[in-house]
């Protein structure tokens, strides 16, 4: 576990805290409060067949999916309450070019959204990722109907990719 000591004052401000794990080093009661979080109507409404029905479905999903693959998960924490994920991994998507190998998610939980916390956040995870992928290409996608979404990544500077099955695909190069 690493913590991130340097913290943008908006994220310090509301008294939150930011905490770095290897996904097979992840402690068990943040691994529960993901499972439990994924169902909030929000995360539902955009994600829910990935992470609620997926990723986070209970704790034997979330170990496949973590399973042989490198996994960086970002904490915004409330004393130990999970206020937002962020997470990166190695993954290629075959819709985009084969150049951007590394995915990057981010939720924010009840109670944090709408509180411009998500550049912030971002910021200090995109900030801390360049020592475990130096130069890489990031991708994300998320449903394309999302636009408040679509704004915020292009704020952030991604830049679109394309299209496929409903979703956005995004992607940032100077990482």
């Amino acid at each position: 576990m690493e913590i991130i000591e340097e913290l943008p004052e908006r994220l310090k401000d509301i008294g939150l805290h930011v905490e770095v794990y290897e996904a097979e080093n992840l402690p068990e009661i943040y691994i529960d409060q993901l499972i439990e979080k994924s169902r909030q109507p929000h995360v539902l409404e955009y994600e829910g067949h990935e992470d609620a029905g997926g990723r986070f479905k209970d704790r034997e999903a979330f170990n496949r999916w973590t399973k042989d693959k490198k996994r960086i998960f970002y904490l915004l924490l409330e004393k130990e309450n999970i206020a937002g994920v962020i997470w990166f991994g190695e993954r290629q998507n075959q819709h985009i070019d084969r150049s951007y190998g590394l995915t990057f998610a981010i939720r924010l939980y009840e109670g944090f959204v709408g509180k411009g916390l998500s550049k912030p956040f971002m910021r200090v995870a995109h900030d801390g990722m360049k020592k475990y992928y130096p130069g890489q290409k990031i991708w994300l996608d998320f449903a394309a109907e999302n636009v408040a979404a679509q704004k915020a990544y292009e704020s952030f500077g991604y830049k679109y990719l394309g299209t496929s099955d409903g979703r956005m695909v995004m992607g940032l190069d100077n990482f």
